[in-house]
């Protein structure tokens, strides 16, 4: 069985009654999904480890956050046992016991949900066993703590600076967004023929450090006849393209898209 599916299992156990399966209701077993996502999309590599993010913070709405945090530690402890052998699986490290955080945030979409993450080995996390396997494992995370300090030049600063740039930028495409305006004024971003959010949030494809603009605030995708859809994610300042606020659009290269006090436009010449 795979731990994917007995992972499924405990949650369905835990959860009997509050989460039999709706198409209307965010599943537990998502939740784990998109764990392992970012997991696997932020490690970093170092000279003689891969090292993963130690610290998830999932942002959900009110709605799904409800009865999920009602059951407490114990969906979160089951959440960071089932990260850690995913990452022991693949063969990444560490810092310590991967710490799981359940937020509320109006911001995100019911059924939806924003992932933060980050590396700090001063976290202590309890799943509440003291046994001698729980005592390898500490020794284990221990000596990943020094070989961390040791051999890797990664430091918290740069990797939230890679999580802002790389996650979009270096890839080939005909189509970028370049910032005109604003606090990252001059950076470009390359465009895939697949959807990117822009925002401030670290998860986000395309982040911005403009304090005006939402954490998820805009969602760009392909639109066909090299045309581009906008969707306004409820932002708080709004969307406006040429000048006009936008909540749905279709946005053509040379177009001025505004949020917050930052200004984008989606060329079509390759990047240099």
């Amino acid at each position: 069985m795979s731990l994917l599916a007995r992972f499924e299992g405990m949650a369905e156990f835990l959860f009997t009654e509050a989460f039999k399966k709706s198409a209307s209701r965010l599943q537990p077993v998502e939740i784990a999904k998109e764990l392992v996502k970012a997991m696997l999309k932020n490690k970093q590599v170092s000279i003689s480890q891969v090292y993963v993010p130690n610290i998830y913070r999932v942002y959900l709405h009110s709605k799904d956050w409800g009865p999920i945090a009602s059951f407490g530690d114990a969906f979160l402890i089951e959440l960071s046992k089932y990260l850690f052998a995913e990452a022991e699986r693949n063969g990444y490290t560490f810092l310590t016991k991967p710490a799981i955080e359940l937020h509320s945030d109006e911001t995100v979409s019911p059924r939806q949900m924003a992932i933060e993450v980050d590396f700090d080995d001063s976290i202590v996390v309890d799943w509440g066993e003291d046994d001698q396997e729980t005592a390898k494992d500490n020794e284990q995370l221990q000596l990943n703590q020094s070989n961390w300090r040791e051999s890797t030049t990664i430091f918290r600063d740069s990797i939230k600076n890679n999580l802002s740039v790389e996650g979009i930028a270096g890839r080939n495409s005909n189509y970028y967004i370049e910032i005109i305006e604003g606090p990252d004024m001059g950076q470009r971003f390359s465009l895939q023929d697949e959807e990117a959010i822009v925002g401030r949030h670290s998860q986000c494809n395309l982040v911005l450090h403009d304090p005006e603009i939402s954490r998820r605030h805009l969602k760009i995708a392909p639109g066909g006849d090299n045309g581009w859809w906008l969707d306004d994610l409820g932002s708080t300042n709004g969307t406006f393209v040429n000048g006009q606020r936008i909540t749905h659009h279709t946005t053509a290269p040379g177009d001025r898209i505004t949020i917050g006090q930052s200004t984008l436009v989606i060329q079509r010449s390759p990047l240099p």
